[in-house]
């Protein structure tokens, strides 16, 4: 992970930023906007953006969460952006996840988007931005 801090449309950002455009630029089966993007990037605190890529959709999502500089209880608000190659995650994966994040953290705001990448193959690609309490 990129450790230095960069500017995405006014916003201090820890992390790879050119995640944000693709998560924006991505028509998908729920698609994230720029509005999404930044209103986790406002709440105060400091922005991360982490991600993971796997064959299996929860190990991707475990190495972009272990990228992040704490643990998940200090985040307070979460985009989680998944993307997908030739074979689409199931729902149920899909939320075993955000539930498993809501009883880490119940006061955590969550928003979530799928998204197609024909690049990824046979794999997945979790990436998270994540406001972390200051």
């Amino acid at each position: 992970m990129n450790n230095g801090i960069t500017i995405w449309n006014g916003y201090p950002v820890h992390g790879d930023i050119k995640e944000l455009d693709r998560i924006i630029e991505s028509e998908g089966l729920i698609t994230l906007d720029k509005d999404d993007v930044a209103s986790v990037l406002s709440t105060e605190g400091e922005s991360y953006v982490t991600s993971g890529v796997n064959a299996d959709l929860g190990e991707a999502f475990n190495e972009a969460v272990n990228a992040l500089p704490c643990k998940v209880d200090k985040v307070d608000e979460l985009l989680v952006g998944f993307r997908f190659g030739n074979r689409q995650p199931e729902m149920s994966g899909l939320s075993s996840i955000t539930d498993t994040l809501s009883e880490v953290n119940p006061d955590i705001n969550i928003m979530w988007g799928i998204s197609s990448d024909e690049s990824l193959g046979d794999s997945y690609k979790v990436v998270l931005v994540a406001s972390v309490k200051a």
